[in-house]
Formats: C-alpha cells, sequence, structure tokens
C-alpha cells in the first residue's frame, strides 16, 4: 500500500489560479494535476543530467562552446 505524506509549498497567485482554472476546465483533481507535474518535471531534469554525465564520458567529445571559440 502507497502511503502519502503531506507536501506544502507556496505559490505565486497566478500560478495557483492556473491550477485551478485547468482542473475545473479537465475535471482532474489538483493533487493528480501537481502530482503527475512534479514526475514530469524531475523525469526530466534526471534526463538532462544523465544526458550531461554521457557527454562529460563520451570520448572525444567537444562542447558547441570550445567548437566555436576555435572557428573564431
Amino acid at each position: 500500500m502507497i502511503r502519502n505524506e503531506v507536501f506544502a509549498t507556496k505559490l505565486p497567485r497566478e500560478l495557483k489560479k492556473q491550477i485551478d482554472e485547468a482542473c475545473a476546465l479537465l475535471g482532474i483533481r489538483k493533487n493528480f494535476l501537481v502530482e503527475e507535474a512534479i514526475r514530469e518535471k524531475i523525469e526530466d531534469l534526471m534526463d538532462a543530467y544523465d544526458l550531461r554525465q554521457a557527454m562529460k564520458e563520451a570520448t572525444g567529445f567537444h562542447s558547441w562552446n570550445s567548437i566555436k571559440k576555435e572557428i573564431k
């Protein structure tokens, strides 16, 4: 059984209004919207982190910035 915990945070008023409007329009619960948004954002951040790590470890990789410096 999954146990839930309370997580509270302050949000800008406009963002809270957008959440309320989206949930009312789509007929979904705020908890669902926020939980899914956080899950997706964490996944995106972790994917970006993994990509940066892989690029650092790749043999022969040169960042775009280093290539631009060499061209000038």
